[in-house]
């Protein structure tokens, strides 16, 4: 009786024989937790001089080939008690006329090198400041879209690859502060009264050329730009462009030099409310920034490295904010468990006035369970 009961349960959670001659089968499917403790010493931070733990951000990775052309990816975030959907999209990876890549649904943006890849593949804690500052989204340029990507048929050895999104658009949006006037649309209605509910695309082009160096090492040079809305009423746009270069050198069989640096321009309007009959006005916001980090790893569990970056704040126009960041890694015989430590110092300074430095030390656990791994090295 046992026996057949035991048979029974196993042909429920199994299913029919016939079924598994199909070819479904189930995805990979990995979680990745990032607990942290961090340490500053900002003034007015009720948390400075405390050490505070964090359980940081678990992700829930499924990838999976739907074909043989195709593959699925999602990604689905937990943090600070909720679950939200960070990445869901579909990739053609061949099958296209001339060789083209397509990739469709939610995904973070190609623009630069760092802004598609996920916190936990920084050799350092978090992502850089300029990139905070100048590009659409809160925790990074994360759109719903479609991308197009085609590498030239060169005839040399440089690989050069050109690539084109167009997107949903609502993460430039701003809001605009409503004005004492009473003719103001956000007065009468401050849910759509500068139409900000209505849809708008956004653009993003990108050029990437990569040459090899060695056997194993390469350096990449691209360029990349992105347009979208910022208040629809008063047709202000906000336009990024940006320059970015990444070279990896190999020093010995198991060790190499990882160095990486980006450019930013931001021209940004700045929806403001006149009165009738001039309506809306539009100011200009510029600024520029840059940042550049070296990454030496070595025995293939080791890494060490320095940050460096520069960028006028566009929120506080007399604004300039430096930072300069030192980081090491160690991954236990492999990367399904790594430990990260960073230490930062920000400086924010004026033309009249130049604040504190503020330093800032983190220490982080990248563990790993299943396919999807911490990408250490």
């Amino acid at each position: 009786m046992r026996r057949s009961f035991t048979c029974a349960l196993l042909a429920l959670a199994c299913g029919p024989v016939s079924s598994a001659r199909a070819g479904t089968t189930n995805p990979d499917i990995s979680v990745i937790g990032q607990p942290l403790i961090r340490w500053t010493d900002e003034a007015g931070n009720p948390e400075q001089h405390h050490p505070v733990f964090s359980v940081g951000e678990t992700e829930f990775v499924f990838d999976a080939a739907l074909n043989p052309y195709a593959r699925g990816f999602f990604t689905v975030a937990l943090a600070e008690g909720e679950v939200g959907l960070e990445e869901g999209y579909f990739s053609l990876l061949r099958g296209l006329p001339g060789g083209i890549t397509l990739k469709g649904g939610k995904y973070r943006v190609g623009f630069g090198k760092l802004n598609e890849k996920h916190p936990h593949t920084y050799p350092f804690a978090e992502r850089f400041g300029v990139l905070a500052a100048y590009l659409p989204g809160e925790e990074s340029y994360n759109e719903t879209g479609v991308n197009v990507s085609y590498r030239l048929p060169l005839p040399i050895a440089w690989s050069v690859t050109a690539s084109g999104d167009v997107l949903q658009g609502d993460s430039f949006r701003r809001l605009r502060a409503a004005s004492q006037s009473p003719d103001d649309p956000l007065n009468s209605n401050p849910e759509n009264g500068d139409a900000q509910q209505e849809p708008r695309m956004a653009w993003v082009g990108r050029l990437a050329a990569f040459a090899p160096v060695g056997d194993r090492g390469g350096v990449e040079l691209g360029l990349s730009a992105t347009e979208g809305t910022n208040n629809v009423a008063a047709d202000a746009r906000t336009q990024v462009l940006g320059g970015d270069m990444k070279a990896k050198l190999w020093t010995a069989p198991s060790a190499y030099l990882l160095v990486q640096a980006e450019y930013l321009s931001l021209d940004r309007d700045e929806a403001g409310w006149g009165g009738l009959p001039a309506a809306y006005t539009l100011a200009s916001t510029r600024a520029s920034g840059a940042y550049v980090y070296a990454d030496y790893n070595w025995a293939s569990r080791y890494n060490a490295g320095a940050s460096y970056e520069n960028y006028e704040d566009p929120e506080v126009p007399d604004d300039t904010v430096d930072a300069v960041g030192v980081f090491a890694g160690l991954a236990l015989m492999e990367e399904t468990t790594a430990f990260r430590l960073d230490w930062r110092r920000i400086h924010r300074q004026s033309s009249t006035a130049s604040s504190d430095p503020v330093q800032q030390l983190t220490m982080r656990v990248i563990f790993s369970m299943g396919p999807h791994k911490a990408h250490q090295f």
